[in-house]
C-alpha cells in the first residue's frame, strides 16, 4: 500500500516539475535565473526520486511494481551522476548542438519514467 502512495507521488511529482514548475521558472525568470535555478533543482530532483523509488521497491508487493521502482531508481541515479553533468557541461562551454540532444535525451528518460510509473500503478488498480 505504501508503495502504491509513494509511487504515485514520484509520478505526481515528475509531473508537477515538468508541467508546471519548469515552464513558470523559464516564462518569468530570465533564461540565467531559470538556469541557474533548475541547475539547484534537478540534483535534489534525481535524488530525492532515487531514495523514494528504492523505498518503493523495498516495500512493492506486486510482481511488476517492485523491478519498475528499482529500474526508475537506477535511472534516477544514472541521470543525476552521468545525464545531468553532461547538459550542465555542453550548457557551459556553449554547445548548443550537444546541449539539445543530452537536453531532449534528459526529457526522453523522464517521460520514459513516467510511463512506466503510470502503467504499474494502472496495473495494480486493474489487477491487484
Amino acid at each position: 500500500m505504501f508503495a502504491l502512495l509513494i509511487a504515485s507521488s514520484i509520478l505526481g511529482i515528475m509531473l508537477f516539475v515538468s508541467l508546471v514548475m519548469l515552464p513558470i521558472a523559464f516564462g518569468t525568470l530570465t533564461r540565467e535565473v531559470a538556469g541557474n535555478f533548475v541547475r539547484k533543482l534537478f540534483p535534489i530532483y534525481h535524488i530525492v526520486l532515487f531514495l523514494a523509488s528504492q523505498v518503493a521497491g523495498l516495500l512493492a508487493f506486486t510482481p511488476h511494481l517492485k523491478p519498475i521502482a528499482f529500474l526508475c531508481g537506477l535511472i534516477f541515479a544514472l541521470h543525476f551522476v552521468f545525464l545531468t553533468p553532461a547538459v550542465n557541461k555542453a550548457s557551459d562551454s556553449g554547445n548548443t548542438n550537444r546541449f539539445k540532444t543530452l537536453h531532449r535525451l534528459s526529457v526522453l528518460v523522464n517521460v520514459i519514467v513516467m510511463a512506466l510509473y503510470a502503467f504499474a500503478l494502472c496495473v495494480d488498480a486493474c489487477f491487484f
